[in-house]
């Protein structure tokens, strides 16, 4: 079986546009950005990221209740589905490391996170935070708008 994913670089590309938004935003106005990097407003708050081919191209997005973008997060990789494999584990595995990789190129080492989902959480520069997550069946990441990652720090978590 042959899996697909965006390139770690594309990934982290994706991140760093995201970081250099003016904040706060509104989903209405996160999915009409999302149009320069070839997402597409869907119905309600999601985005459709059918520029890079994956088998999950849904982008969802979560919303304070002030009305602002908190969050949103995507797929770097196709969902595995049936059987997982050695071989979707290895694929898995080097998609993660390969993002991690790149990641801490970019914006430093990051706070890791191993078992079942390992994860390797950055705090950036001006206040977002990202989330890489190697799930079991697929490799995503999470964006934090500055706003809600405030409130997160705030709540201790």
């Amino acid at each position: 079986m042959t899996w697909r994913a965006m390139s770690a670089q594309r990934a982290c590309d994706l991140v760093d546009f995201w970081r250099a938004v003016e904040w706060p935003r509104t989903p209405a106005q996160v999915q009409e950005l999302g149009e320069q990097v070839g997402w597409t407003p869907d119905e309600d708050e999601m985005m459709e990221n059918a520029a890079d081919a994956l088998s999950e191209p849904a982008v969802p997005i979560a919303t304070m209740p002030t009305g602002e973008t908190a969050s949103f997060n995507f797929w770097v990789t196709d969902l595995v589905r049936g059987d997982l494999t050695a071989e979707a584990s290895a694929f898995l595995n080097d998609q993660y490391t390969l993002l991690v990789r790149e990641g801490s190129s970019r914006w430093g080492e990051p706070a890791l996170a191993d078992g079942e989902h390992a994860s390797a959480q950055w705090e950036l520069e001006g206040g977002a935070r990202v989330l890489a997550g190697r799930g079991s069946r697929a490799v995503t990441v999470d964006f934090t708008t500055p706003q809600y990652a405030r409130v997160l720090r705030e709540l201790g978590e």
